[in-house]
Order: structure tokens, then C-alpha cells, then sequence
């Protein structure tokens, strides 16, 4: 089955120069049609998330975000297993 995979390289903040949790809204992009928003919060380092989108149209993917820190992503489609949605730790 097909998803939208969503990489988030880093999400965080700086408060008093340690690192936190921040929020961010990503706007998925088939060409000019926006397909998905996700809203996120935390703080992470390279993190995939599978998404399901039922509006997309085969044009090229973009992803564009909003941060209150620090926030850097990318997104592409993907093949994913129909038993786990792309969660290979439900292999385990």
C-alpha cells in the first residue's frame, strides 16, 4: 500500500541553550493541491512518520512547515506494509 512518508530530520527549540520540545504544522503539497496538514510537538532527531492520504493526485510531493524552533523535513511516497502501515516495529 502506498503513504505519504513524512521525515522529520529535527524538531526542537532553545530555551536558555538546551534543546526542547517545540510545535510545528507541516502542509503537504501533490503539486499545488495541499493533500495533508500534521500537527507535531516534541523534540526529535530523524523521525518517519506514514501518512494516508486519500486526496493525493501523483504530482510531485513539497512539504512546507510552520515552527515555533527549529524544524527541518522532507516527504515522499513510499511502499508500506499492509499489516503495519510502515511501523516495523509491530514486526518485532
Amino acid at each position: 500500500m502506498e503513504r505519504i512518508k513524512l521525515s522529520i530530520h529535527h524538531l526542537h527549540k532553545l530555551v536558555a541553550g538546551e534543546k526542547v520540545a517545540a510545535n510545528a504544522t507541516a502542509r503537504i503539497y501533490a503539486g499545488d493541491q495541499l493533500i495533508v496538514v500534521e500537527e507535531m510537538q516534541g523534540q526529535t532527531a530523524w523521525y518517519d512518520r506514514y501518512i494516508q492520504a486519500k486526496d493525493d493526485n501523483g504530482q510531485p510531493l513539497r512539504v512546507e512547515w510552520d515552527c515555533d524552533g527549529d524544524a527541518s523535513m522532507d516527504v515522499s511516497r513510499v511502499e508500506v506494509c499492509s499489516c503495519c502501515g510502515g511501523d516495523e516495529s509491530l514486526h518485532g
